[in-house]
């Protein structure tokens, strides 16, 4: 029976499927006030060529974005969300892009949604403060706002159109950002910068490298990269208030007791190494408020060298 199902059934399955998750395409279920001022951001017809405007615009504040995203609300949140506006537009052919713009209380949180959004794998693009092109997903960050623009395919239609509707906005946002000083603190040689993952709470942290459930780190932020020899570095400072030695030794228990690693061994009093349960090392170590964290196949040896690294740039900050 498999047999007989063609390419456009395939197709049209793939349509609902997307219109079951992807909450842009349910506006007009939904609908909001839209007296803000996130509405100036949106390009008119005028500006977009034969894009034009599929219906009427939808703004969700606060709380509301739990009705939009459903389940992905929560790392907003977590960066600082105030508001989002999306907008779909068409062209006559069917083709459709769903815009979002999301904005954010500091330029800071914007910048670490941003981190989130993009991939290794994306294709740089001058936009904003930082843009990103990946497959048919297109991300920018400029200032206090996240934009991002999805369509339904690759054709070159489409992605001319994410970036024409993508400059639109972007002319439209007069401010810019800055990436956070902390983000200097990662060792600079080998570095992936398209692997760079910004935290400012523990969710955004555990969706880069599962560690705990549970804050134990007392997180204020922290930040990650991957590194062209296949290993990790997270950075993490801890919140002030915190006795050094005691959050230090609470981490290493709770590594030390956790049936998720194993292999414990303390190195130092500041220095401690597991295993976790795909083969890697994690080498943790603690530096004036900071957690710095190695993962990977790597010896003892190159992880020191590569924390000591760290300490230095957290030394000269």
């Amino acid at each position: 029976m498999m047999k007989n199902i063609t390419l456009s059934t395939i197709l049209l399955l793939y349509s609902l499927l997307i219109s079951v998750h992807l909450p842009f395409l349910h506006s007009s279920e939904n609908p909001k006030s839209l007296q803000g001022d996130l509405n100036k951001y949106l390009p008119g017809t005028n500006e977009i060529g034969e894009w034009k405007e599929d219906g009427s615009p939808c703004k969700y504040k606060g709380e509301d974005l739990y009705s939009y995203i459903n389940g992905g609300a929560e790392i907003y949140h977590e960066y600082g969300f105030k508001q989002v506006i999306v907008q779909d537009y068409t062209r006559k052919n069917g083709k459709s892009i769903a815009l979002e713009i999301f904005e954010m209380e500091s330029t800071e949180g914007a910048y670490g949604i941003y981190t989130f959004k993009t991939s290794t794998e994306g294709k740089e693009l001058a936009l904003g403060d930082k843009a990103q092109l990946a497959d048919y997903y297109l991300n920018f960050w400029k200032g206090d706002f996240v934009v991002t623009l999805i369509g339904f395919d690759e054709d070159e239609e489409t992605v001319k159109g994410l970036q024409k509707i993508a400059r639109a906005v972007d002319t439209k946002i007069k401010s810019r950002g800055r990436e956070p000083a902390f983000v200097s603190l990662l060792p600079e040689k080998d570095l992936i910068e398209q692997s760079i993952r910004y935290f400012k709470g523990n969710l955004g942290l555990y969706n880069s490298y599962p560690f705990f459930t549970q804050d134990i780190f007392r997180l204020k932020k922290g930040i990650k990269g991957d590194y062209k020899a296949g290993y990790s570095v997270f950075i993490i400072s801890y919140k002030e208030s915190e006795e050094n030695q005691k959050i230090f030794n609470d981490v290493k228990k709770s590594f030390e007791e956790s049936p998720r690693y194993k292999d414990f061994r303390s190195i130092n009093e500041r220095f401690f190494q597991v295993e976790d349960g795909k083969g890697k090392l994690a080498f943790v170590s603690h530096f004036k408020k900071h957690f710095l964290i190695a993962i990977g196949t790597m010896s003892q040896t190159h992880a020191t060298k590569i924390l000591s690294v760290a300490q230095g740039n957290i030394s000269n900050k």
